[in-house]
Protein backbone atom coordinates (compact mmCIF):
# COMPACT_ATOMS: atom_id res chain seq x y z
CA UNK A 1 0.00 0.00 0.00
CA UNK A 2 1.10 3.63 -0.61
CA UNK A 3 2.21 5.08 3.02
CA UNK A 4 0.64 8.61 2.36
CA UNK A 5 -2.89 6.95 0.86
CA UNK A 6 -2.96 4.57 3.64
CA UNK A 7 -2.64 7.17 6.42
CA UNK A 8 -5.08 8.98 5.14
CA UNK A 9 -7.35 5.88 4.14
CA UNK A 10 -7.56 6.29 0.67
CA UNK A 11 -7.69 2.95 -1.44
CA UNK A 12 -4.55 3.76 -3.78
CA UNK A 13 -5.48 0.90 -6.53
CA UNK A 14 -8.50 2.63 -7.37
CA UNK A 15 -7.43 6.36 -7.53
CA UNK A 16 -4.34 5.79 -9.76
CA UNK A 17 -6.21 3.60 -12.12
CA UNK A 18 -5.22 -0.09 -13.26
CA UNK A 19 -2.44 1.18 -15.51
CA UNK A 20 -0.93 2.80 -12.75
CA UNK A 21 -1.50 0.85 -9.83
CA UNK A 22 2.30 0.13 -9.04
CA UNK A 23 4.39 1.35 -6.34
CA UNK A 24 7.53 3.89 -6.41
CA UNK A 25 10.07 3.76 -3.49
CA UNK A 26 10.67 7.36 -2.56
CA UNK A 27 13.10 8.58 -0.31
CA UNK A 28 13.12 11.51 2.56
CA UNK A 29 16.66 12.99 3.39
CA UNK A 30 16.77 16.26 4.63
CA UNK A 31 13.56 16.14 6.60
CA UNK A 32 14.38 13.62 9.61
CA UNK A 33 17.76 15.39 10.74
CA UNK A 34 19.31 14.46 7.53
CA UNK A 35 18.60 10.46 7.89
CA UNK A 36 17.42 8.65 4.91
CA UNK A 37 13.88 7.36 5.51
CA UNK A 38 12.26 5.19 2.92
CA UNK A 39 8.93 5.40 1.92
CA UNK A 40 6.72 3.56 -0.71
CA UNK A 41 4.05 5.52 -2.83
CA UNK A 42 1.63 5.38 -5.10
CA UNK A 43 2.26 6.99 -8.52
CA UNK A 44 0.24 9.77 -7.90
CA UNK A 45 1.54 10.72 -4.58
CA UNK A 46 5.23 9.87 -6.07
CA UNK A 47 4.36 12.69 -8.72
CA UNK A 48 2.96 15.21 -5.73
CA UNK A 49 6.53 14.58 -3.88
CA UNK A 50 8.26 15.69 -7.11
CA UNK A 51 6.61 18.54 -7.94
CA UNK A 52 5.87 19.86 -4.27
CA UNK A 53 9.56 18.85 -2.59
CA UNK A 54 9.92 16.91 0.68
CA UNK A 55 8.74 19.79 3.10
CA UNK A 56 5.77 20.97 1.08
CA UNK A 57 4.72 17.18 0.82
CA UNK A 58 5.11 16.34 4.67
CA UNK A 59 3.22 19.67 4.80
CA UNK A 60 -0.02 18.40 3.45
CA UNK A 61 0.67 15.27 4.58
CA UNK A 62 0.94 15.68 8.26
CA UNK A 63 -0.27 12.61 9.20
CA UNK A 64 2.27 11.04 7.22
CA UNK A 65 4.99 12.52 8.83
CA UNK A 66 3.84 11.91 12.28
CA UNK A 67 3.66 7.78 11.44
CA UNK A 68 6.82 8.48 10.35
CA UNK A 69 8.59 10.70 13.50
CA UNK A 70 6.97 7.79 15.21
CA UNK A 71 8.68 4.84 13.62
CA UNK A 72 11.77 6.57 13.09
CA UNK A 73 12.69 8.31 16.12
CA UNK A 74 15.06 10.52 17.24
CA UNK A 75 16.09 7.29 19.70
CA UNK A 76 15.36 4.74 17.23
CA UNK A 77 18.25 2.11 17.69
CA UNK A 78 19.83 2.10 14.18
CA UNK A 79 23.23 0.05 12.99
Amino acid sequence: MCDACSVKGINWSISNGPGKSRLETAKFYTSFDSREIKVRLCYLCAIKLFIQGEEQFLDYNKALRRELEVSNGANAFDW
